[in-house]
């Protein structure tokens, strides 16, 4: 069955909601997304540049992000990303929605341990 599709797609949609809450705080490139990730979570979130760049992409795409390049040095160039308007009222509907189902599963959860200890 799809399960390795579907985990990649869930975890494609929170790194859509990591991405745009950490560009709330400021603009910011490709690996520094990465380490901010990282940082942000305590370790518990990991990600790859190559799989940050097809969520980066996607989010472009809808007009959530827009990218600037800047000249680093003689010869480097950086992309920073930018959240716009539509991304903020994105991130708000993410942050809403994780939030309501991971209460849920939670509440699931509980419910069956509490059940299974009985």
């Amino acid at each position: 069955m799809g399960t390795d599709s579907g985990q990649s797609s869930f975890r494609r949609g929170v790194m859509s909601l990591v991405i745009l809450a950490l560009l709330k705080r400021e603009d910011m490139y490709g690996y520094q997304l990465v380490q901010e990730t990282a940082a942000s979570s305590g370790g518990r979130l990991t990600t790859q540049e190559g799989s940050l760049y097809p969520v980066l992409y996607k989010l472009q795409e809808q007009g959530f992000i827009s990218d600037k390049r800047v000249k680093v040095g003689k010869r480097m160039t950086r992309v920073y990303y930018h959240l716009e308007p539509a991304g903020e009222t994105r991130l708000a509907e993410l942050s809403q929605e994780y939030r309501e189902l991971t209460q849920g599963v939670f509440q699931i959860m509980g419910e069956v341990m509490d059940h299974g200890e009985a």
